[in-house]
């Protein structure tokens, strides 16, 4: 006698359904956090290689950091630095082609528009890149004396120390160099959503707004470093809270390459606790 099959009833159907429900439930976030991670190490990859760049390139120019922005060679026209190059050594990022394999180490994966075309209309504004030096300037009434080892070089005259027009540090003034943040993560789409003129975002043919200096001053775009003993009023908005204008997309922390070289994340806070009790403490500091 032929033995019938027996179809699932609609019970046992929707206790299936439910089990793979429950499983997803549990491993969504896990592929999730598993997606984040690989994104950070990526992240932490780049920017150790940036950093070894950066030391390829002090050993040749005589133990002198690049500066972040050369303002002196602005003539009014951005566009000649993407077409002819006459003015290529405006930025940082020019500077350290050389020295690196692919230009993808500018561009974070966690960036939605690292690589991408940020202002249609305006030739000279390049793409976004996902790194900002730290150019820290200290004095508002004592002529911004630079702190930070990659900052700008002295447009319109307005840095009057000697290292301030020159644009970056020698690396033998770092007095600390495993504490002192060279580079830091600021994805070009968190600029974009805090600057207000042109688009905003990181450009790479264009300085200043990659170029954190603690000057909050947002024509430039968004520059302060973390404040620790600021009040995270709302640290979704970005440059208005504790961490600063860099990006928190790791669960909370930052990838930070430092002037010996070594690459780590951190939260972004842990670079400067407080930094007027404790500016020995002060990551950003060169000269501390």
């Amino acid at each position: 006698m032929r033995n019938k099959s027996r179809a699932f009833t609609l019970i046992e159907l929707l206790v299936v359904i439910a089990i793979i429900a429950i499983l997803a439930a549990i491993l969504f976030p896990v592929f999730a956090q598993a997606k984040l991670a690989a994104k950070k190490t990526q992240s932490l990859s780049n920017v150790k290689q940036l950093g070894l760049a950066l030391q390829m390139y002090i050993n040749d120019y005589d133990d002198r950091y690049v500066a972040g922005f050369n303002g002196d060679t602005y003539n009014g026209d951005w566009g000649e630095y993407l077409s002819n190059g006459t003015d290529e050594h405006v930025k940082w990022d020019f500077n350290v082609m050389p020295y690196i394999k692919s230009i993808n180490l500018f561009f974070s994966p966690a960036d939605s528009l690292a690589g991408k075309t940020l202002v249609s209309t305006e030739s000279w504004a390049g793409v976004g890149i996902s790194y900002a030096t730290n150019g820290y300037l200290q004095g508002w009434n004592s002529g911004f004396n630079l702190h930070g080892p990659m900052g700008i070089v002295g447009w319109q005259g307005w840095l009057n120390s000697a290292d301030g027009q020159m644009g970056s540090l020698n690396s033998g003034q770092i007095t600390q160099p495993a504490s002192t943040i060279l580079l830091a993560e600021q994805d070009a789409d968190d600029v974009q959503k805090a600057s207000p003129c042109c688009g905003g975002g990181n450009w790479s043919a264009y300085g200043p707004w990659n170029v954190i200096n603690d000057l909050a001053d947002n024509v430039w775009g968004p520059t302060a470093i973390p404040h620790g003993e600021d009040v995270p009023l709302n640290p979704s908005v970005f440059d208005k809270a504790q961490q600063g204008a860099v990006s928190i997309k790791y669960s909370g922390q930052t990838p930070f390459v430092f002037c010996d070289g070594h690459a780590k994340s951190m939260v972004p806070v842990a670079t400067d606790p407080n930094m007027n009790l404790q500016p020995q403490n002060n990551m950003w500091d060169g000269l501390r």
